[in-house]
């Protein structure tokens, strides 16, 4: 069957491990004849010149804010789907169909969730 979860949490772990600790340095590479020198021998990639264009430190910052802000919409998307075992397209669907019974305060939404429904 299946590969043990434990197993491949482990072999992980020391791969990648390895791998960064002769990235950032802390080991000695193992083949010296394959290094290499700058990571990123072109420069940094800005096909654009955005870094040129505007402040690069506050263009890093928008980019963590809309990558927090992408892994909350992606939560709430699998979110939906385990409490009502549909995807976001078809809960959107039966919304649009029929906005007064299928939100999030209708009395049949959620069965499984007895304190938060036992108000409505």
């Amino acid at each position: 069957g299946f590969p043990s979860f434990w197993n491949v949490l482990v072999i992980e772990l020391f791969t990648i491990g390895f791998a960064e600790s002769y990235r950032t340095g802390l080991l000695d590479n193992p083949f010296p004849e394959l290094t290499q020198g700058d990571v990123s021998p072109g420069g940094r990639f800005d096909p654009l010149n955005l870094a040129e264009k505007y402040d690069l430190e506050e263009l890093k910052v928008k980019e963590i804010k809309h990558c927090r802000l992408a892994m909350g919409a992606w939560l709430g998307c699998i979110s939906q789907a385990l409490v009502t075992k549909e995807g976001p397209i078809a809960n959107w669907s039966a919304h649009v169909a029929d906005p007064v019974h299928q939100n999030l305060l209708a009395p049949g939404w959620c069965k499984d969730f007895g304190l938060y429904c036992q108000a409505y």
